[in-house]
């Protein structure tokens, strides 16, 4: 059977993504990544116009450490990301896909296993807040990434921390890159213990699904 460059045509009932081809594959990827953003934005701004910023910031914080430790173990197996050091963060940081290509242009300097950076040249989210004034954007990259980041960093490398060269909000207000990121890793980083909602979602059917071969059946069963 042809690869697909696109779904144009009839409708297939026994369509798969593995039918489509690579470059079709990456358009697909590319909008699941920021449909995750998407969700984001409709799902907190409920929360938010209803109970107020803060506790945006709290649900932000409790559902990315739910699912980032398990996405991120989940992307290193299929991916065969091997090693603990600050390139397999860096490897699971690009694969994210709360750094989605292009709404998240990325950029890693690597200096050697225990140390790099990484800096947003431009940041979708940011663009999305800094409309509604400071306080959003501090809560953003303030508040939710002190609470959020290690917690995907230490899902690779319990010694591994990730702290702010430079974050918004931007001084000047035009400043390029957005923000700049240092990870290391070192025995003086306080470990963190897993969370419970972390451990909750370990225990739901997404978290334990595993997929069957290509083309083989059922379409999905948990584990």
């Amino acid at each position: 059977m042809s690869e697909r460059k696109d779904y144009a045509g009839p409708f297939d009932p026994d369509f798969r993504y593995e039918d489509l081809s690579k470059e079709a594959l990456v358009r697909l990827v590319r909008e699941y990544a920021l449909i995750a953003h998407l969700l984001d934005r409709s799902g907190l701004a409920a929360v938010g116009m209803r109970y107020g910023q803060q506790v945006v910031e709290e649900i932000a914080i409790e559902e990315w450490r739910g699912a980032s430790p398990i996405y991120g173990e989940r992307i290193r197996k299929i991916m065969k990301i091997e090693g603990d050091g600050v390139p397999a963060i860096f490897k699971v940081l690009q694969l994210d896909p709360g750094f989605p290509s292009h709404y998240m242009d990325v950029h890693y300097e690597l200096v050697d296993e225990h140390h790099g950076f990484f800096e947003l040249r431009s940041c979708g989210a940011l663009l999305d807040v800094e409309p509604y004034g400071e306080r959003a954007v501090t809560g953003m990259c303030h508040t939710i990434e002190d609470g959020t980041f290690d917690v995907t960093a230490q899902a690779v490398n319990p010694r591994a921390r990730i702290r702010h060269v430079h974050r918004p909000p931007r001084m000047p207000a035009d400043r390029v890159p957005h923000c700049r990121w240092e990870a290391v890793i070192d025995d003086d980083t306080a470990t963190r213990h897993e969370a419970g909602i972390t451990a909750l979602t370990r225990r739901t059917p997404a978290a334990r699904l595993a997929f069957p071969a290509m083309r083989a059946g059922p379409a999905a069963a948990p584990a």
